[in-house]
């Protein structure tokens, strides 16, 4: 089947973005009352000393004091849509995480930090796809949370969060709407597929991305995304797995939990990238048996995910060179044409054997017809920004190719600045990403930061594997994040 048309676009080259929070909210609340709210608390227990135990109850039963007070301003400022939790003293606060385990340890400025633009809680590392083009350098390494880490996070956030009394603690670091705020994503993988994302309590009992999702958007109150480059149609365990996505997430209130259901099509698969290979050095039966096994594979993930393609959560997203790259052959915006082409003309053929056949999808030849207009809509947008990050420089090295990427480095000079100067309120928008071990970076995809802050969770003390691209030469400490802001008071 052709494909008339594929519109190309190209994400824009990142640059260090700024923000000025509004007049309104300028101002740290330093003081906004002089009358004592009294509250009744939510139960919590601390352990130590008794006069630890009574100081920590003293903190807490303030904290949560000046939250009310802060909620209250806000909402009779009208404030909702605006408020920013970084323009707020934690001094104020201090003491609301007590009880809180996976808080343990850690002072409120450190959990406002980590919590902001909080983008990724990657509870497995590591990916066999080995595409040619990845950005986080991806290796089959395998190491991941157990359910006990994974919900000792959840469920910390989720009690912090009842403790702020709905107030948004995420802050994307920007002043945005409240639907912004609400459809904001926090992934659950970095280096992964999630095809592969299914972990184990200490008791052996798989839990899958049905209820990894279900989990972190009852607890965060945070949608999140699901991205995969599909699987071998003939891993009866992956088939299987993904047969009972396409019917859990075509339930709307299952889809619900997520921003975006994304498949990848690109000319970076490693099969593909072998298929040039072998062509490359004249062993065209083998190009083409390796070809032939990336579309089957493919059409196969399509068509098992057919119950989605009308949802507009669902996305095709291909990526090629653009044609204005030298000695790119075979893996240009021609070549992903053809072989989007081909895909599709092999999902056509499933759909026929499904409509003459057991009809596990395919009722009649109008649905048949539906089915591919709506896939032809899905795989027409093209993205051709790629960046330095990962293997794509060596794997354009390999191949002789000559095309721009994104470089970040430069970039990243001017954040360490600011960073150093203004300390957890640096201008520059960047993410959080939790590792598996529950270590925390600052991150903006293609460059990380560490920082000295690590989450309580029961298998901190197992390293994670090395995060690519870290900035090897700066970590924002404690100290940096913790430091006394300017204080300017202000009665409301």
């Amino acid at each position: 089947m052709k494909i008339q048309n594929i519109q190309t676009y190209t994400t824009p080259k990142i640059q260090p973005k700024t923000t000025t929070a509004p007049a309104a909210i300028q101002t740290r609340y330093s003081v906004i009352s002089d009358n004592y709210i009294q509250s009744d608390p939510a139960p919590v227990s601390f352990s130590g000393n008794p006069l630890k135990e009574f100081q920590h109850i003293a903190e807490y039963l303030h904290a949560q004091s000046a939250v009310k007070k802060l909620k209250n301003y806000i909402e009779r400022t009208n404030q909702q849509d605006s408020f920013w939790l970084r323009n707020y003293s934690m001094e104020y606060i201090e003491g609301l995480q007590y009880g809180i385990k996976v808080f343990k340890g850690l002072t409120m400025k450190e959990i406002q930090y980590l919590s902001e633009n909080l983008h990724v809680i990657a509870v497995k590392r590591g990916c066999k796809n080995m595409c040619a083009h990845c950005y986080a350098d991806a290796k089959p390494q395998n190491r991941e949370m157990s359910w006990e880490d994974f919900t000792t996070i959840t469920r910390g956030f989720k009690t912090l969060r009842k403790r702020f009394q709905g107030l948004d603690i995420y802050g994307q670091n920007n002043p945005v709407t409240r639907k912004d705020i609400i459809d904001q994503t926090t992934e659950l993988f970095y280096d992964a597929d999630c095809m592969d994302l299914a972990i184990k309590d200490k008791k052996g009992r798989v839990y899958d991305f049905t209820e990894l999702s279900t989990e972190l958007y009852e607890s965060l109150g945070r949608r999140t995304a699901f991205d995969t480059s599909g699987w071998n149609r003939n891993n009866t365990k992956m088939q299987q797995r993904a047969e009972k996505y396409a019917e859990y997430f075509s339930a709307p209130q299952n889809m619900e939990k997520l921003n975006a259901f994304n498949l990848s099509i690109n000319v970076f698969n490693a099969s593909y990238v072998a298929s040039r290979k072998a062509f490359k050095n004249g062993d065209f039966d083998k190009a083409k048996r390796l070809r032939e096994r990336y579309v089957d594979n493919m059409a196969n993930t399509i068509f098992t995910f057919t119950p989605l393609i009308e949802n507009p959560k669902f996305h095709i997203l291909i990526r090629s060179f653009d044609s204005n790259a030298q000695n790119a052959g075979g893996f240009t915006t021609k070549n992903l044409r053809n072989l989007a082409e081909d895909i599709i003309e092999r999902v056509g053929e499933l759909y026929n054997k499904d409509l003459n056949g057991s009809r596990k999808y395919i009722k009649s030849q109008d649905m048949m017809d539906e089915k591919m207009v709506n896939l032809l809509l899905k795989i027409n947008h093209l993205d051709t920004s790629l960046n330095s990050s990962g293997r794509m420089k060596k794997f354009m090295e390999e191949f002789g190719i000559k095309a721009p990427l994104l470089e970040y480095d430069a970039t990243m000079k001017e954040v360490i600045r600011n960073l150093q100067e203004d300390g957890r309120y640096h201008k520059y928008i960047m993410e959080r990403l939790i590792d598996t071990d529950g270590k925390v970076y600052h991150m903006n995809y293609a460059r990380f930061i560490p920082t000295e802050i690590q989450l309580n969770i029961p298998q901190k003390n197992i390293p994670s594997p090395k995060l690519a691209n870290m900035q090897e030469d700066f970590v924002i400490t404690k100290e940096l994040i913790n430091r006394p802001e300017v204080i300017i008071k202000k009665e409301v």
